[in-house]
């Protein structure tokens, strides 16, 4: 018998740059079945035409259940599309949705008509476990971690416990195409690997707190090192991208990872590693030099805001200070740092919001490896910003398909939250924010398509001068290319 899952894409339109991730999560509960024997079918949807005839083909054999998993975002609507699928092909089949959405939102999720139950959390054992009731016909309520509509009642299990990454099994890859998810970055083939979950920090916009629960797990170094030793000898992929929520949670596992990667001599290059600004300042010479040496060639730093009152409101736990602090220590290394920021936060000013843009344009002054990003705040339900920006008069969309504009690209419709003149700095400079510092839309670890090079150049001052005098009139370029999704549309 066969369980069928499917990737939804996150986004739709052309891509400037490539971003095709690999479905680690679908990967994960996937593995101890096909390790049990089961047969497991992954249908991936971005980059792939034929997804909709693959999933169709997927479904005349004998079928178990089928299973989708999907962010807070315009994923869900894709989503959508492939459960309306299974529902005209199979409409006897159990529909099953994980995934940090339904986590979140599981009862809103069910009464959609396109689930009948929801993995809470964590899907390694719990899916199994689902499996082998839903074959024996058994009870619901027997599997720890789901939730389900019983008479039109909802009903949520226990919660299960969270796994032992170190104990999971190796993940199977061949229930994939690699080649499929590597991305040249750098001049190597990348793909992503996981090697812990959870942060300890308790930033009130993020899900993770939520998800996760403030408790942080990793695998030992030792482990890291087997599952990178498998991808260079199965598939000789030596680039590996870091999903870790913060890889860097404890300094001394980090290093010895580092460590035994150098010592490896496998030519392994790390494209991508996530890590706070305070934690940058707590790093000696020697790590740092380290980090150099492990052939680390990005991390990700969320800053957030140049506001210090911001930060503070948002429960960020960093000082401004801190990060041009970390910049500064990074500047003498060939590293590349992208230092991240929100727009739109909940009561930011158009005066707080003039400060990002200048504490960005500071950190790519002093550090010439240096990067940012601009990304629009999507209030999560569940956490503590969410709770605020209720209160302030969001109305939550009723169904599931309304969640679908909530993502880092669009500001929602209807967003009480956000000061109107705020609104219309974000909206306007959303585009130009990607051309601040000197030609940083051309980088080495984007693979950029030559067309948008090419107009990227020619667009260049423009950006220039609407980022310096924060000119948002007439807008015409942002909204094109929104309208056309040349970057990847977000609804």
């Amino acid at each position: 018998m066969k369980i069928v899952l499917f990737n939804p894409a996150p986004r739709s339109g052309w891509q400037v740059q490539r971003r095709i991730e690999l479905p680690l999560g679908l990967l994960t509960i996937a593995t101890p079945l096909d390790r049990a024997g089961w047969k497991v079918r992954i249908v991936e949807e971005y980059g792939n035409r034929r997804w909709r005839q693959e999933l169709i083909e997927a479904l005349k054999e004998d079928v178990v259940c089928f299973g989708v998993t999907s962010m807070t975002g315009p994923q869900i609507l894709h989503a959508i599309q492939a459960c309306k699928v299974v529902r005209e092909e199979r409409p006897d089949l159990p529909i099953i949705w994980g995934g940090i959405h339904s986590s979140l939102l599981p009862e809103q999720v069910l009464q959609s008509g396109l689930s009948d139950v929801v993995v809470i959390g964590e899907g390694e054992e719990t899916f199994s476990q689902l499996v082998k009731v839903l074959t024996a016909k058994g009870s619901l309520a027997e599997v720890a971690g789901i939730a389900y509509l019983d008479n039109g009642k909802f009903r949520a299990t226990a919660p299960r416990p969270f796994v032992d990454l170190d104990k999971q099994p190796p993940l199977s890859y061949h229930l994939i195409n690699m080649d499929h998810y590597r991305r040249k970055l750098f001049g190597a083939d990348y793909v992503s690997l996981n090697t812990s979950r959870g942060c300890t920090f308790r930033c009130s916009f993020c899900w993770d707190p939520v998800f996760h629960g403030r408790k942080w797990r990793a695998m030992q170094p030792g482990t890291v090192m087997e599952q990178i030793k498998r991808v260079v000898r199965d598939y000789d992929i030596r680039g590996f991208l870091f999903t870790d929520d913060n890889f860097f949670i404890d300094l001394n596992r980090a290093r010895s990872i580092l460590e035994a990667v150098v010592n490896s001599n496998l030519g392994i290059s790390i494209g991508k590693l996530q890590i706070r600004a305070n934690t940058i300042c707590r790093m000696d010479k020697e790590f740092l030099e380290l980090l150099v040496r492990a052939n680390v060639k990005r991390i990700t730093v969320g800053v957030e805001s140049g506001s210090q009152q911001m930060l503070d409101e948002i429960h960020k736990d960093v000082t401004i200070e801190q990060v041009i602090e970390a910049n500064q220590k990074l500047t003498p290394y060939p590293i590349v740092p992208i230092f991240l920021f929100m727009m739109g936060l909940p009561g930011e000013t158009p005066r707080q919001f003039a400060e990002s843009i200048a504490l960005a344009s500071r950190l790519i002054e002093n550090n010439p490896h240096a990067s940012t990003g601009f990304s629009n705040y999507t209030p999560y339900p569940g956490t503590k910003l969410y709770e605020t920006v209720v209160r302030d008069g969001l109305q939550p969309p009723q169904q599931l398909d309304g969640w679908a504009r909530f993502n880092w690209r669009n500001i929602p419709r209807h967003a009480p939250w956000v000061n109107p003149t705020t609104r219309r700095l974000a909206e306007g400079l959303d585009l130009p924010l990607m051309f601040l510092g000197k030609r940083r839309f051309v980088t080495p670890y984007k693979k950029t398509n030559l067309l948008a090079v090419g107009l990227s150049r020619l667009y260049y001052p423009l950006a220039q001068y609407r980022v310096k005098h924060l000119d948002v009139r007439f807008p015409v370029e942002t909204k094109l290319i929104k309208a056309l999704g040349l970057f990847g549309r977000q609804d």
